[in-house]
């Protein structure tokens, strides 16, 4: 396949307006692709295909496709490439227009640090993550980071030629960061320059839409009411032949409506309806959404009518959903909502703020509507605590580390079970512009230190040789079947503790300690093998006992906790702890 003829005729889709046939022809030829083995055309298909999606706001979509990128770069060798780093980008693209702008954020770092260690000089690839790293602080909250980095990203792009759309992309970007931080005229400007570069092009782009809904939002601020409603509609004009009535058609309507509230409050209500019905219908169907795509869901749409009142505030406001039940995890299913699921997420305050202003805003938060997206309201079961809602952040983290602030010495980080450490580090933080909250998760999630992890996975590996490798035979030679059941079970959850120690990631709670392998980077593996260990007769488990006790004994030495020697996890112990081996007698 000529890759560049199929992106060129693509190309022509765009400019002719037949955005109808563009996914079914890079479908068509993705297929193609594949069924050529040609991997390299279907890796550029993958990448244009998910940038279409992202505009659509079908975020799950690109991010699926995102991953099967990285799985197609992984197979062709080039996971340390130049490739397999602008695929990352776009994955963090579709996480920050999805709305998970922490999750952007962290991953556009690690773009900008593979750039730095390949030196790329290519100047459209650095302004590109700085375009979008301003993009993912902005929706974070930081203004001011965020003209930091457009102001890095501009005067590479202008030194590019043709590459006037993109100085105006990022012009649109400063001003409305500008217009956010009051400065009107700088705004004005950038803004001026911007439509003008736009309006120069023979075919105008699709960003188009976006500078004239800043222009308009600018207009707004300045009091000339009509001359955003003109702005806005054009805006609109603009985005439902290309993209159709998504989530940006939807908040630039609420926009709308905002500017016509004064000129004309019976249109501005209709079409106020007309957009909040479009943000809170789910793509999802309800049987397949998440809890916490539940909850993420649920916070975008509500968060304008929730921070309303609290406009001075907002960016000391910290939300997400984080803490104890499977969804935040990740791992519920439809069995999971019989008890504490429905819409909701939680907000957290520092103490000062939720002594201000934090039973005020519990107040609006219980306000809101209790059913969304064909949910019903959240179900709470009678002996759970409160697990949504406003917080204070000092709380939040005592309820799981029983004291405010992190552990200080081993003993302190010893006392606490460590299913409630995984559940204060899991879930999702979808926007903390404060960073308050996020810096305490941050250091939590650094894991334990270096003697608790030597003590924690020598104690695992030492088990895994004591039930399985040790008791499951002998109780076998003895005829004792519930004793070799019992070493068995033993075995499989120590051996699922010894991986989570080196992933450097807390254990959950037992009965979620197997499904959590499947998220594991390391030793992912042995989800697989251990279901099969389960599956099997009790006489015929030893096999994959030691299958499992190598591979774990391969990671141990790859991680420099051992050498390799005997194959019993025992004589590895004090290794692990770091102690030297007595020479044998």
């Amino acid at each position: 396949m000529n890759v560049q003829d199929t992106l060129q005729t693509l190309d022509g889709l765009f400019r002719r307006g037949e955005y109808d046939k563009v996914e079914p022809f890079m479908l068509e030829h993705l297929a193609r692709a594949e069924a050529e083995g040609d991997k390299g055309s279907a890796l550029s298909i993958l990448n244009e295909l998910m940038g279409y999606y992202r505009s659509q706001s079908r975020f799950r979509d690109a991010l699926a496709l995102g991953d099967k990128a990285l799985g197609l770069l992984d197979a062709m060798g080039l996971k340390g490439s130049i490739h397999y780093a602008t695929t990352l980008l776009n994955i963090a693209t579709a996480y920050r227009a999805d709305g998970q702008t922490r999750k952007a954020i962290s991953l556009f770092e690690e773009v900008g640090q593979r750039f730095l260690a390949l030196q790329v000089q290519d100047t459209y690839l650095v302004a590109s993550l700085y375009n979008n790293l301003a993009l993912a602080w902005q929706e974070a909250g930081d203004h001011a980071k965020a003209i930091a980095f457009l102001d890095a990203a501009l005067p590479l792009i202008r030194t590019r030629q043709g590459g006037e759309v993109d100085v105006a992309v990022s012009l649109t970007n400063l001003a409305l960061s500008r217009t956010r931080l009051g400065q009107l005229a700088e705004s004005r400007a950038a803004l001026q320059e911007a439509l003008r570069l736009f309006e120069s092009q023979t075919r105008i782009s699709g960003h188009y839409s976006a500078a004239l809904a800043a222009f308009a939002e600018l207009n707004y601020k300045e009091g000339r009411l009509q001359e955003a409603v003109a702005l806005y509609e054009r805006a609109l004009a603009e985005i439902v032949p290309r993209f159709g009535k998504n989530t940006q058609y939807a908040i630039t309507l609420e926009s709308l409506a905002l500017a016509l509230d004064r000129l004309d409050p019976a249109r501005s209500a209709a079409l106020l309806a007309e957009a909040r019905q479009i943000l809170h219908v789910e793509k999802a169907e309800p049987a397949a959404m998440s809890g916490l795509e539940l909850a993420r869901s649920y916070y975008q749409a509500v968060r304008g009518e929730l921070l309303a009142s609290f406009a001075p505030v907002a960016q000391r406001i910290a939300f997400g959903l984080v803490g104890h039940g499977s969804e935040c995890f990740g791992f519920d299913d439809a069995l999971s909502r019989d008890h504490d699921f429905g819409p909701g997420f939680c907000i957290w305050l520092t103490d000062e703020d939720y002594a201000l202003f934090g039973a005020r805003l519990q107040t609006e938060y219980a306000q809101l509507p209790r059913e969304f997206a064909g949910f019903a309201a959240r179900q709470v079961s009678p002996r759970s605590e409160q697990r949504v809602g406003v917080f204070r952040i000092s709380d939040f983290y005592a309820q799981f580390l029983g004291a405010p602030n992190l552990p200080v010495s081993d003993a302190d980080w010893l006392q606490i079970p460590e299913e409630l450490l995984a559940c204060a580090c899991n879930g999702e933080v979808f926007a903390d512009p404060l960073g308050e909250f996020s810096r305490l998760r941050a250091q939590l999630q650094a894991y334990y230190p270096d003697g608790i992890i030597r003590r924690k996975l020598a104690q695992a590996v030492a088990k895994m040789a004591q039930s399985g490798q040790y008791n499951l035979p002998r109780a076998l030679q003895r005829g004792e079947l519930v004793t070799a059941q019992l070493a068995r079970a033993e075995f499989m959850r120590h051996a699922c503790c010894a991986a989570f120690v080196l992933n450097r990631r807390y254990a959950p709670v037992y009965k979620w300690l197997h499904r959590g392998l499947r998220t594991l980077p390391k030793l992912g593996d042995l989800h697989g093998v251990l279901d099969a260990l389960a599956r099997a007769p009790i006489d015929a488990s030893q096999e994959l006992v030691a299958q499992i006790c190598q591979t774990v004994l391969d990671e141990l030495i790859a991680q420099d906790f051992s050498t390799a020697g005997d194959s019993f996890l025992e004589t590895h112990v004090d290794t692990i702890l770091g102690r030297k081996r007595s020479s044998p007698a």
